[in-house]
């Protein structure tokens, strides 16, 4: 998934919303991925494996962001922070 910039001129949060919507039918097709392979008994040790790794990957991804978006609203709110390198025109 690919995370577009935010030039500052518009709310960000549509953007955060797709973002997270997309994500979210990644973790879906994921588990029903699974769910397909459980119910016709074709689930294998290597599929366990596969989708353990795949749910980690997303979720330690996730989580990184995550913790990235509330630092950087935290710091534009922090007294005397000048703009962040996004925040300036044409940055």
């Amino acid at each position: 998934m690919k995370a577009d910039r935010f030039d500052g001129s518009q709310d960000g949060w549509p953007d955060l919303v797709r973002l997270a919507t997309g994500r979210m039918e990644e973790y879906a097709q994921l588990w029903e991925g699974a769910a397909a392979k459980f119910s016709d008994s074709s689930y294998r040790s290597e599929d366990l494996i596969d989708d353990w790794f795949k749910l980690w990957g997303k979720a330690i991804r996730d989580m990184t962001a995550g913790a990235a978006v509330l630092w950087t609203a935290g710091m534009r709110d922090a007294p005397g922070q000048g703009a962040m390198r996004d925040d300036r025109p044409g940055g």
